[in-house]
């Protein structure tokens, strides 16, 4: 047993030997329960009308929450169900469960404050957190709003052991930039993977939630390149509604920081059965790093048709595009290793360097269908579009390669094309048997993606005239298109290729006496994968070649949530994931898909509704992963992260919100021909966490006031899987200052206070860093009507 679950060991014996009694208490729970009086009513969420903290507020819609009246068509119901209180016929309010007071309704679940007490992504079904035997975190508009976050980077910080993709970055030479728990993890847009992430990937005009998955998630998703095998980030959209309203404002800060937003919400029947919402911002802004100037836009619009009881169709729009001079990072000598030190400022490249750009336009459509109390359906297809041009002028190494402080530099461009359509039909039921209750889920689903590309170069052998970065970092190099007919032309890739994923997947869910909730399922998944690659010369083949992966393999996840005790659970569970290798020049293909396994146990509490959280442990087994220590693949290894982690939420009254995670990864090769036994995996901080305090004030002169503050902090990484350079721990101070009305928002946040000078690791080309964000002052107003 790994050394990390040792420690639980005895204690989940004890939960064993205990159950009986466990469920012979239950009866006198359940009538407790029923001589319950109905709970006081919650808000039902209007999207420009988001009752402002601690000041009068005039729902909307009021909505029975005793537990006979919540669930969806139930005939006993004399008002509006929870799944029909956003006005459609929505899945993620398909909930049996007690609502606190101060709960807002959203199209995405209900919210308390910033506790999510449901969430879709982990089981394709509406289930309270508590009751799923697997560590998922939620972050919430309203923890979004008041952090003033500015990319979703920033906004998955508050979830233990998660690291995103670093916003200077236009493009990524990896599927997955985001980490968690040490490994790679996937990202998805209302729950079909997103390849590459391409567009403008920290807009928040359409986002309603982000849900984190730890761990394999295989069992209910495919598609893109495989099931995911560290994780998954689920970006959960805005949805219409019945009642008309609209949000604009703009935000407004450092660097010449400029986004203004919309958000309308406007029924287009009289009847409310044709629901139309559009969303959308542009942001433009400089950087702290010379050249840098960032214009991003998305636009996002959704229409739905309901017969508001038990039918919904809905269709969603994407279009989305990010443009700015390609930011190749700092070596790692000069800047956390060396003798001298480079202007963290610096930009790599000529100041007349084009401009790169990423785009993507999609079509998302979703059918839920409830045919009666028992049994109900969901189709969910999408088709997108995307495109990269990444343009960048770069050094090709961490240390210099051309003198004591100069560095050889090249022109490097990285054009991709992809287009991906993908479908995931499913069926559920819902049914009790004798002392449970049960939710049954089958689904098969298809993908299909094309993408093609390559990465060129025409002077990464020969080189341009080498440059001092740090006594004249003047680049008298035009920048050009690396050009086939160019004697230094050198093409690292130049491929097309067709990932093919396809499977079927059945899930049981069992709540037993109220106090067991046991979670069981398969998926058989298939990866079928066609890569031509025109210059495969790390093999030794001089023609172009076609090389394939086809794999199928049963991936199994089980678990269980015991509640112990009033307010404290107990669980276990383990999942398998498998994604596509990427094709590599210098390891032979038609390789194995890469795999994972995890076994996962930890608590669960929530004590009266205002101290709840997750405390958990984990192992990862990862193999058949590519190596990076160079330019390119060098080897495929195993590696294995063990840690745990806790995310807690403190919630006494309306007034204070208190959040706080802290994550320990221990994540290293197991196993290679390149890398030593060991080594720890690049990228990663061991030890990384987050605090984050909101005030609402309650005294009439002050109230619609609040204020906040919070500190991120993270240990030191290793820039490199060689583990030669790493950077230094670092921590980051944010504060705000707010004032919200029933119409107005008005705030003004500070992020990194104390203005902290630190370098994170860049994925690039090994061996790069960026250095941290600056000292930074943004405001922001809303008009909410």
């Amino acid at each position: 047993m790994p050394r990390v679950l040792r420690k639980t060991e005895t204690a989940l014996a004890v939960v064993i030997a205990t159950v009986p009694f466990w469920i012979e208490s239950s009866s006198a729970q359940e009538a407790k329960d029923a001589q319950s009086s109905q709970l006081p009513p919650v808000v039902v969420s209007n999207p420009g009308q988001t009752p402002a903290k601690n000041s009068p507020s005039k729902p909307r819609k009021k909505i029975s929450t005793s537990p006979q009246l919540v669930v969806a068509g139930s005939a006993k119901a004399t008002s509006t169900p929870l799944a029909n209180a956003t006005g459609t016929y929505n899945p993620a309010l398909d909930l049996n469960i007690e609502l606190p007071p101060g709960t807002t309704i959203t199209t995405a679940g209900p919210v308390q404050g910033y506790r999510a007490l449901s969430a879709m992504s982990s089981t394709k079904t509406a289930t309270p957190i508590e009751q799923i035997p697997q560590s998922i975190q939620v972050i919430p508009k309203s923890l979004i709003t008041d952090q003033n976050s500015l990319t979703v980077s920033e906004a998955i910080q508050n979830a233990s052991n998660v690291q995103g993709p670093n916003s200077l970055g236009i493009g990524t030479t990896s599927l997955t930039p985001l980490i968690i728990r040490g490994f790679p993890a996937q990202q998805w847009l209302d729950g079909l993977p997103v390849n590459y992430d391409a567009g403008n990937r920290d807009s928040f005009a359409n986002v309603e939630r982000i849900e984190v998955l730890k761990g394999p998630s295989a069992i209910l998703y495919g598609g893109g390149t495989g099931a995911p095998v560290g994780g998954a980030v689920n970006i959960v959209s805005k949805m219409p509604t019945d009642i008309a309203s609209a949000e604009v404002g703009t935000t407004f800060g450092s660097n010449n920081y400029y986004r203004p937003y919309f958000d309308i919400n406007q029924p287009i029947s009289t009847d409310g059965t044709v629901l139309f919402r559009l969303t959308g911002e542009y942001t433009g802004t400089d950087s702290f790093v010379d050249v840098v100037h960032q214009d991003r836009y998305s636009v996002n619009p959704t229409l739905t048709f309901t017969d508001k009881t038990d039918t919904t169709l809905t269709i969603q729009g994407q279009m989305s595009r990010f443009e700015q001079p390609a930011y190749e990072g700092l070596p790692a000598v000069g800047t956390v290793a060396g003798d001298f030190r480079l202007n963290r400022d610096l930009f790599i490249g000529p100041t007349d360097l084009p401009t790169s750009y990423t785009e993507v336009h999609g079509v998302t459509v979703t059918f839920d269908r409830r045919l009666d109390p028992t049994w109900s359906f969901n189709v969910k297809g999408r088709w997108a579009a995307s495109s990269f041009d990444q343009k960048s002028q770069t050094t090709v190494s961490a240390a210099p390669d051309a003198g004591p402080t100069s560095w050889t530099i090249a022109n490097i461009e990285l054009p991709q094309q992809q287009e991906e359509f993908t479908i995931n039909p499913n069926v559920q039921a819902r049914f009790a048997l004798g002392p449970t209750k049960n939710v049954w889920l089958a689904g098969v689903d298809y993908s299909h993606v094309t993408d093609s590309g390559g990465m060129f170069t025409d002077g990464y052998l020969f080189g341009f005239p080498p440059v001092d970065l740090l006594n004249n970092p003047v680049f008298p190099t035009p920048y050009s298109n690396p050009n086939p007919t160019s004697p230094f032309y050198f093409p690292f890739y130049d491929f097309h290729s067709t990932y093919v994923t396809k499977g079927a997947y059945t899930q049981i869910q069992s709540t037993i006496y109220d106090r067991i909730h046991v979670l069981a399922g398969v998926r058989v998944a298939n990866i079928d994968i066609d890569y031509h690659e025109k210059y495969p010369y790390g093999l030794g083949v001089l023609d172009p070649t076609t090389f394939t992966t086809n794999e199928t393999k049963a991936l199994p996840r089980v678990g269980a949530v015991i509640d112990v005790l009033p307010g404290i659970s107990v669980y276990g569970s383990y999942s398998e994931g498998m994604l596509a290798t990427p094709f590599t020049q210098a390891v032979s293909t038609s390789i194995a898909p890469e795999t994972s396994n995890q076994v996962e146990t930890g608590l669960k509490f929530n004590f009266g509704d205002q101290l709840t959280g997750t405390i958990a442990f984990f192992d990862i087994q990862r193999q058949n992963v590519p190596a990076f220590v160079s330019v390119g693949i060098n080897a495929l290894s195993a590696q294995e992260s063990q840690g745990f982690e806790t995310d807690l939420l403190w919630q006494p009254n309306r007034n204070w919100r208190v959040l706080a995670s802290y994550g320990y990864t221990d994540v290293v090769f197991s196993d290679s021909l390149v890398v030593p036994k060991g080594n720890r995996v690049s990228g990663v901080p061991e030890h990384s966490g987050r605090v984050w305090v909101d005030y609402a004030f309650d005294y009439p002169m002050l109230r619609g006031w609040s204020v906040g503050a919070g500190i991120y902090a993270a240990s030191s990484q290793y820039v490199d899987n060689a583990n030669l350079y790493r950077t230094p721990g670092y921590f980051t101070i944010d504060a705000k200052i707010a004032y919200e009305t029933e119409k107005y928002r008005v705030s003004f946040n500070v992020k990194n206070l104390t203005d902290e000078q630190y370098f994170v690791p860049f994925a690039w080309l090994g061996g790069q860093v960026a250095p941290g964000d600056d000292r930074a002052y943004y405001g922001t107003v809303a008009y909410k009507f």
